[in-house]
Parts: C-alpha cells; structure tokens; sequence
C-alpha cells in the first residue's frame, strides 16, 4: 500500500508510532549535497499540543540511542548538534501529555515537528477520520470491497470509484480487514491521530501471496476544510494551495508574505502606498508593467469564507488588512479563469481568484 504524493505536505509515520511527526527540511536544505557519512550534522525540532497546535515548553526530548536528553523552550523548540547520520529513536515526555515514541532517520541537516496529545481529565480526544482507496494488482479501483474496523464496530463497502471513508474513528492503533471475494484479504494495523485523517491505499491481489507492508500517510487536514472541498479542489491539480501547516511553517508577518514565492503570482507596490504591497496574479498581468511590476495591472478577487469581499479589476484588495495572517486556515490561489471553481467566480475571475478560509 503507498500513500499519496508528498507534494501535499503529508506526515509519513511509522504504523506502530505514538507520535505524529513531519520531517521539514528547508527548500533549499534539498538543493545541498548530503553530507558524508561520517560527518555530524545539526537537527532542530518543534513540539506542539495536537490538538490546539499551540508550542509545548519544557517538553523532555530524549535520543535513547545516544543517551542525550534536551528541553523544549517557550516557543517549543530544541536543537542538537553533532549527530551522524542514521536512525534514532526519540522519546517525548511532559507532565499532563501522553508520553510518545518513535524513529527518526537523519539524512541531512533540518528539522520536524511532532504534537503531543493532552491527557485532559473529563474530556475525550476528538475522533480521526480514516479514508482511502482499494485496488487490484494493476491499480484499478475495487467496487463493493468490505472494509472492517472490529476495535470500532465499524464497517463499510467502498463506492464505484473504489472509495472508502470512515468518520468519528477512535484516535489509536487499530486492526483493519480489506476483503473481496475472489481476492486475497488483508489486515493491517493503521494509526488514526486525534483530529486528523489517515489516508490509505491498499492492493488486494487475486491469490494470498505477499505482499509489501502499507504505508498510512497521516496528514494535517482541518476538518472544515476537507467539508467543503479544499483538499479535493488541490487533488484537481487547478490551482496553488496553501494548507495550514505551510503556513505555520513560513510564520508569514503579512498575507503577502505567504506570495513571495508562489508559483504564479507577483507582488507589485500598492497604488495607494509604494511601501506597501499588492498580490497580482498570472491572469492580471497586463499593461506596461510587464513581469516586473508597474503598469496597468488586473488586480485578482478576493473571496474570505465563501463570500467575495474584493471583486478584483483596477483596485487591489489590500488583502494584508482584510484578516490577520495568524487566523489563517488555507489558501487557495487561481491564477487565471482556468480550472477556478463555479462558486468562486469561474470563467468571470479573468484576473484570477485568491480564495482565504480562516480557522475555526
């Protein structure tokens, strides 16, 4: 079973691990020759609350392999220098946080972030969601294959396109059953985080021979977003989509800042104050300004939960003012009329549409 494209963005996980983790290595950490083997390298790392995302301080990080502990500080960060390359095993502990686990290859320089989940006395976690896909050896989608969550009671058949969806699944390990008659059945243990969708694809071949473990890609998906449609929009391939762990991750001061290097888009100074700046995109850039600024320019819509607030045109959005950077779900960025939804202008955004959904 293999997941999905990491170009979303996606946690890869260990099935068996405690911790959801997402290796983070700079853009242009990839663009560097690895280091030799033998060389140490520095590793960074952020700990935050799973479930308010909010950073932990005085999280105990410890590196059983080499018997080194560090803490977390008030922003929840925490360095180590001089590790060589290879695989660790990282510990996380915290009063009044669920102690978690698990391996880290270190390849090159960089850094990841893990949450934690709160032991919350009264309370319990939110449910995950587990979705996913079924196939035959060639990858075409099995209709009506039973899959089975026992630990959860329950169960469904996937649709035409080989779909399956679980809503409210307990957070943990559990044991799931993928079986259609005339095909080999599986079983395999599949971790649902609190509050985030375990995305899968299995293989179901014709005779029970071996086959390679699955592997479940764990990704920060807001709840709200999914509902209405933001990461099957990104699936499309129509458009740039910012999801809320890239924006945490660039820690933009200003909306404009999330632009600078987004696919598509330029940031020409504001007519109303040159110190300012103006997001336009593909479809708007027109006049004698060129690629580089200045001109006549189109000025892209703006649309904030679902209502336009900026109909686009001569005028810019100013859209560093229209909400603060920090309530910031997604973002999503059509740079012309092509392949931008119904509900959002269509073929009428002819400058192109920026799209922004707060958090809830």
């Amino acid at each position: 079973m293999s997941g999905r494209e990491s170009r979303r963005g996606a946690r890869r996980i260990g099935l068996a691990l405690g911790v959801c983790a997402a290796v983070a290595g700079a853009a242009d950490a990839h663009a560097q020759e690895p280091p030799e083997p033998d060389e140490r390298v520095t590793i960074s790392g952020r700990v935050v609350d799973q479930v308010t995302r909010s950073p932990l301080s005085g999280v105990l990080v410890e590196i059983r392999d080499l018997g080194v502990g560090v803490e977390t500080d008030s922003v929840g960060r925490f360095e180590v220098r001089g590790i060589r390359l290879g695989v660790y095993s990282f510990a996380f502990s915290r009063t009044g946080y669920r102690p978690s686990t698990g391996e880290l290859a270190v390849l090159r320089p960089g850094s990841f972030v893990t949450a934690m989940i709160p032991i919350t006395a009264g309370a319990e976690l939110a449910a995950g969601r587990f979705v996913g896909l079924v196939t035959d050896e060639s990858g075409a989608p099995i209709a009506n294959a039973e899959v089975q969550i026992p630990s959860a009671f329950m169960g469904a058949l996937t649709r035409e396109d080989g779909r399956f969806r679980f809503d409210a699944v307990p957070p943990g390990l559990h044991r799931v059953e993928f079986s259609f008659l005339g095909r080999a059945t599986r079983v395999e243990t599949v971790e649902v985080a609190s509050g985030l969708t375990s995305d899968a694809t299995v293989r179901l071949p014709v005779q029970p021979i071996e086959v390679d473990p699955i592997e479940v890609v764990v990704e920060r998906r807001e709840v709200f977003l999914e509902d209405i449609g933001f990461y099957e929009r990104r699936s499309s391939g129509f458009g740039e989509f910012i999801d809320l762990e890239a924006i945490e991750q660039r820690a933009p001061n200003l909306i404009t800042d999330l632009f600078t290097t987004l696919p598509g888009a330029l940031l020409v100074p504001s007519p109303y104050n040159p110190l300012e700046r103006s997001v336009v995109l593909r479809g708007g850039r027109l006049g004698r300004g060129g690629l580089t600024g200045g001109g006549d320019h189109c000025y892209p819509m703006v649309v904030i939960d679902g209502q336009i607030t900026h109909r686009g045109g001569s005028t810019p959005a100013q859209i560093d003012y229209l909400i603060e950077s920090s309530a910031i779900a997604g973002i999503e960025v059509f740079p012309s009329s092509v392949g931008v939804p119904v509900q959002f202008g269509g073929l009428d955004a002819a400058c192109g549409v920026i799209v922004i959904w707060s958090r809830r």
